[in-house]
């Protein structure tokens, strides 16, 4: 599907927000917020009732009025401060997420989808950012908002669209770090391969296993960004928990990859080398920033070069998620309760 902005201003701006980095002064708990503002009510009702358990001990509160406390708003008992955000925050993890409750009970299809579970998967996303990023010794604050808003287009649109989609609202609300990973989340470094999508026509992996582009297509805006961008650690790491957290919580790649293939079309098999390939090869860097050890058979990077097959590279990549999530396991630690709890 080719992605295009839906305003010229917005390619510009993405194009210069290549060559630069931004301040970001939001606290986490404003993109929790920034996150949930203008979800339907039925889309928090369960946190909604959390909510009231937890401050309707001191002053009974009406659901209507639990429902402008997660959009922000004050209410007569209670006056909307950090430490209200703060609570807030905590009781949709520890609550919600940590006791496998979706935010809202609204849903779709026969009952079959929850429509607040998009929601549920930015949460554990920006949890498990912030879990990768403390252990490799960068800001977990930063991570953990960008794993929050990945998604944030899905307000708009559940297709590929939703990518330009969260580019232009966040980066008009001044969420341009976020923004920008709202672009990269799906691409690993850079690649026109996203997930098991088709990739846009034009784009191809040679024999090397290199991506390239046939010679004088015409380049989508999501590929002309995505040439200029340099990853940075924190892309890469979005990367990953974009491949390993669900609405339910963290899985290993490989059961997220299965997960997903279930729910789309098949990869065009040329391109499913080069994501696998590609994908195993940032679990093996982020397993040696997390203090795991590479094993001897993994220490090359995999490449999808001409005569290697989907069966070698798909054993290699579940013996790269097998290994990465048993590091995981041992080191894992609520980083929601370890940054704010008690604050």
């Amino acid at each position: 599907m080719s992605l295009y902005f839906h305003d010229e201003k917005y390619k510009k701006r993405a194009l210069e927000g290549t060559k630069k980095e931004y301040v970001d002064n939001h606290s986490v708990f404003d993109a929790f917020f920034t996150l949930i503002e203008g979800a339907d009510m039925e889309d928090l009702t369960n946190l909604c009732k959390i909510i009231n358990n937890f401050f309707g001990y001191k002053y009974p509160l009406t659901f209507t009025e639990c429902y402008m406390l997660t959009q922000g708003k004050s209410i007569s008992k209670y006056q909307m401060s950090e430490s209200v955000k703060r609570d807030i925050f905590l009781l949709a993890y520890s609550e919600c997420l940590m006791n496998d409750l979706p935010l809202g009970t609204k849903t779709i299809n026969d009952g079959k989808i929850n429509t607040s579970d998009w929601m549920g998967h930015c949460l554990w996303e920006g949890e498990l950012a912030a879990e990768l990023a403390f252990y490799m010794g960068l800001d977990p604050y930063r991570a953990m908002k960008m794993g929050i808003l990945h998604d944030y287009g899905r307000k708009k649109s559940h297709d590929s669209s939703h990518i330009t989609y969260g580019y232009e609202i966040l980066s008009d609300k001044g969420w341009e770090n976020e923004a920008i990973a709202c672009l990269t989340h799906s691409f690993l470094k850079g690649g026109r391969c996203s997930w098991n999508d088709q990739p846009e026509d034009g784009f191809y992996v040679d024999d090397d296993g290199n991506p390239q582009w046939l010679s004088g297509c015409k380049k989508d805006d999501i590929t002309i960004f995505l040439e200029n961008y340099k990853y940075t650690e924190y892309d890469i790491i979005l990367n990953i928990a974009d491949l390993m957290a669900t609405s339910k919580g963290i899985v290993s790649p490989a059961e997220r990859i299965v997960d997903i293939a279930t729910r789309r079309k098949a990869f065009d098999p040329r391109n499913r080398l080069y994501f696998l390939a590609e994908l195993t090869n940032a679990l093996m860097w982020a397993l040696e920033r997390i203090g795991g050890t590479v094993p001897e058979d993994m220490q090359k990077p995999v490449k999808a070069k001409k005569g290697v097959t989907l069966e070698e590279i798909t054993k290699k990549f579940e013996r790269a998620s097998e290994v990465f999530f048993a590091r995981y396991e041992e080191i894992k630690y609520p980083m929601f309760l370890k940054f704010f709890e008690g604050k």
